[in-house]
């Protein structure tokens, strides 16, 4: 493809990845989600708050009048330890009280998603009124967000290699969304193509399938052939990275699978979203130029 990328989509990133310590102090977090909301270099991404009040406050005009569209994503949710599939009285009220607040913070920003995993129990111990009780879920999640105009992004994770969560296969995550949809239209996919490797997914049939719920896409790497590796799982190297599964080939496969379901086009620009650690060793801005240098090799290629 000769035209630029960015005809076609509208470009973005991943914060608490470039800055994967930042959940530790929250006046960092505050500080590098300032300069990241401040960027020229992107139309969109990904965040989450700070917990400390006072950072919070302040970060919320930041993010809201910085001129990008801003997806919420629930990195401060302990998905492995408390269920959004939650079943008792006990469970649930613990689950909305920090999903309630994630949400207030979501409408204060203007997100136009809010991104979730589903979380435990693993898909290969769940039993049916696991996946009942993750319905109800995303049915009373979706019911919240819809007055403020946000999109439910349900984001598939492996099932049983690193995340172990509950969703899962691209064929349930697909009958998930033709169940949602029956009653909201603010449910859809955010499909992250460093989990399909993990999640034993071909790239261009996980999109040819997602594509009718696909709202928001995100790229990145993953190890998994060398358990040894120190980056082995779903720990978003940058694409390029030593024994990593995607490079400029496969993020070619990828972004002509957008391309032919329309997700990439001039009349509706897509989120894509670049998912990443920085490259050991190296600064974000130098991985940033890195990734969009190879994201144009792969373009070149459509």
């Amino acid at each position: 493809m000769k035209d630029d990328i960015r005809k076609y989509a509208r470009i973005g990133l991943v914060h608490h990845m470039l800055f994967p310590d930042s959940h530790l102090d929250a006046a960092k977090h505050a500080e590098t989600l300032a300069a990241f909301a401040a960027r020229t270099d992107i139309e969109t991404f990904d965040c989450c708050l700070p917990y400390a009040e006072e950072f919070r406050k302040q970060m919320v005009p930041a993010v809201r009048d910085c001129g990008k569209t801003v997806c919420f994503a629930i990195h401060f949710f302990p998905l492995r330890l408390l269920p959004l599939a939650a079943k008792t009285p006990v469970a649930k009220a613990q689950t909305w009280m920090l999903i309630d607040d994630m949400i207030e913070q979501a409408v204060s920003i203007g997100a136009e998603g809010f991104i979730f995993g589903s979380g435990i129990p693993p898909f290969f111990d769940a039993k049916a009124d696991d996946f009942a009780a993750f319905d109800d879920f995303c049915l009373e999640l979706c019911e919240k967000l819809a007055p403020h105009r946000i999109s439910a992004m349900l984001e598939p994770f492996d099932m049983d290699v690193d995340k172990k969560f509950l969703y899962g296969p691209i064929d349930d995550c697909v009958k998930l969304a033709e169940r949602i949809t029956k009653h909201y239209s603010n449910f859809g996919f955010e499909l992250d193509m460093a989990h399909l490797p993990l999640m034993r997914e071909g790239f261009a049939s996980a999109i040819e399938r997602t594509a009718p719920f696909l709202k928001r896409v995100h790229l990145g790497n993953c190890v998994l052939k060398d358990r040894s590796n120190p980056r082995w799982g779903d720990t978003h190297p940058p694409m390029g990275f030593p024994g990593g599964e995607i490079d400029v080939p496969e993020c070619a496969e990828i972004l002509n699978a957008l391309y032919e379901t329309g997700f990439l086009s001039e009349t509706k620009r897509g989120n894509l979203v670049v998912e990443m650690t920085p490259f050991p060793g190296r600064s974000v801005d130098f991985t940033v130029a890195d990734c969009f240098e190879r994201l144009n090799k792969a373009w070149e290629l459509v």
